[in-house]
C-alpha cells in the first residue's frame, strides 16, 4: 500500500511539473523587449489568447502570419485595414515594420488611395523597438500560455 501511495504521489509530481514546464513562457531577450513596448498598445489590444478583441482594436496574440483584418471577434476593421486585407496584406516581418513605423502612410501604399480612413494612430518610429514587438509577437504567436 505505501508503494502504491508513493507511485500515485510521483506520478501526480510528473504530471503538475509538467503542467508548470508546459505553462512557461520563455521569451528570447528582443521579445521580452518587444513585451515592455507592446504595453503602450494595451489601451486598445490585448495580447492573450483567451481574451475577445476590445471595441477599439483586435487582439494581437496570433497576428503574426495572418492576413489582415480577420480576426472574426473583431467586426470594426478600418476601410484602409478592409481594404488592404482584400489585397492580400499578410502581417509579415516587412509588413509590420513598415506598418508600425507609419500606419496611414503603409495603408496608402498598400492600398493605393490616401484617402482611406485608418484607425491606428499611434506608430514606433525607433527601429529596434519595432524589431522587438515583432520579435514578441513571432514568439507568442500559437502559444497560448504565452500571455
Amino acid at each position: 500500500m505505501f508503494f502504491k501511495s508513493m507511485l500515485t504521489g510521483i506520478a501526480v509530481a510528473v504530471v503538475a511539473a509538467g503542467s508548470a514546464f508546459a505553462a512557461d513562457c520563455s521569451l528570447p531577450a528582443d521579445a521580452q523587449n518587444g513585451k515592455t513596448v507592446s504595453n503602450q498598445c494595451k489601451s486598445c489590444h490585448v495580447f492573450e489568447a483567451d481574451k475577445p478583441s476590445r471595441p477599439t482594436g483586435p487582439n494581437l496574440h496570433d497576428v503574426f502570419g495572418e492576413k489582415a483584418g480577420t480576426r472574426k471577434d473583431y467586426p470594426s476593421y478600418s476601410p484602409a485595414v478592409s481594404a488592404a486585407s482584400a489585397k492580400g496584406l499578410v502581417w509579415t516581418e516587412d509588413k509590420l515594420s513598415d506598418y508600425l513605423a507609419d500606419p496611414k502612410a503603409f495603408l496608402a501604399a498598400v492600398t493605393g488611395n490616401p484617402d482611406l480612413k485608418h484607425g491606428m494612430y499611434f506608430n514606433v518610429k525607433d527601429d529596434q523597438k519595432r524589431k522587438d514587438v515583432i520579435a514578441f509577437l513571432k514568439a507568442i504567436k500559437g502559444k497560448a500560455e504565452c500571455n
